[in-house]
């Protein structure tokens, strides 16, 4: 846990959907709990189909959850409505993955930023136009471009209108869906290093979303780990990194590639096989078991608990404790000389 109150504390949500079979209902995110603390950074990662996407569209209000609460600045915001309600959200705001879908192509970019504009009161057009050129100057684009339409920007630029689009209302919270997996691969470190940026000089926090570990990992200050609706492991990023403690954990951190070619060529099989079960049918116990290569008769009696490992760290494992006491045992072989 963070050291500073939660800015945004989400509690036990869950988050149905019916299924296409008739009877049977989809729990994308199930009992899910996470906090984050005023201009922190923190990293969600899972597998395609885990359910982050469905999380961070509930916190926003874009799915409706079945139970749980989204508190933000101490105030449940389920016990709010009208005005009050948009004043609250308007503090969290979601910057989507693809930026090809998520800007109306009718609209200028300066009429897509002036939007938003309009909805906090900023009227004036004089205002309004100050403020578009400040927003796209953050973000890294020329005032110019404000009289152009979304169909003659490159990806990388739109995600940039999207990003200045989300910051017009000053929110204190920014959910980040997967913001630069659109993109190409070049682009990505330099809309990554406009995050990077954005969140030093403003101090918003961000829940980042993400597949790519290694980014994930160089970026946030914790990170939440994400199966099958379930959080499964969490901590501090550079604790969960050096020592990840869950089975699907390890599985992932070791699927990252390297850029040294010989390291490549010596890479273990996979240690995760089978496909995801259906969420409609999750398997007992624990969700993963059907998948681990480590699993037991007792990983299908009843969901883990929680192993707190450090102050900052713990995974929902039976093994959690075991695998973390090995791998700091191999970390200190290694720093001790033969």
């Amino acid at each position: 846990m963070p050291d500073a109150a939660p800015l945004l504390s989400i509690r036990n949500l869950v988050t149905r959907f019916r299924s296409v079979e008739r009877g049977k209902w989809i729990t994308a995110v199930d009992d899910v709990s996470i906090t984050l603390a005023p201009g922190e950074m923190v990293g969600l990662v899972g597998e395609s189909g885990c359910g982050k996407s469905t999380l961070g569209r509930s916190i926003v209000g874009l799915e409706q959850p079945q139970s749980g609460s989204v508190i933000y600045d101490g105030v449940d915001l389920s016990s709010l409505s009208g005005r009050m309600l948009r004043d609250k959200r308007r503090a969290i705001q979601y910057v989507f993955q693809d930026p090809y879908a998520s800007l109306n192509d009718r609209q200028t970019i300066g009429e897509t930023i002036a939007e938003a504009l309009i909805i906090i009161g900023v009227a004036d057009k004089t205002v309004q136009a100050r403020r578009i050129q400040t927003l796209l100057d953050q973000v890294g684009l020329p005032a110019s471009l404000a009289e152009r339409y979304p169909r003659e920007l490159s990806g990388g630029q739109r995600q940039r209108v999207a990003i200045a689009r989300s910051l017009a209302v000053e929110p204190r919270v920014l959910i980040c869906d997967e913001p630069v997996s659109a993109l190409d691969l070049s682009i990505r470190a330099q809309v990554m290093n406009l995050f990077l940026k954005l969140h030093k000089e403003l101090g918003v926090a961000c829940l980042f979303i993400a597949h790519d570990l290694a980014l994930v990992r160089q970026a946030t200050s914790r990170t939440y780990v994400m199966y099958l609706g379930k959080i499964i492991e969490e901590g501090r990023s550079d604790e969960l990194y050096a020592r990840p403690s869950h089975p699907y954990t390890q599985a992932l951190l070791a699927s990252i590639p390297s850029a040294d070619p010989r390291v490549e060529a010596h890479r273990p099989p996979p240690s995760i096989f089978g496909d995801i079960p259906s969420p409609t049918n999750p398997p007992s116990g624990c969700r993963f078991r059907t998948r681990c290569p480590q699993a037991t008769e007792i990983c299908a009696s009843a969901p883990p608990q929680a192993v707190r490992l450090t102050p900052t760290h713990s995974a929902r494992c039976v093994i959690a404790g075991e695998l973390y006491r090995t791998k700091a045992g191999a970390d200190l072989a290694q720093a001790v000389p033969a």
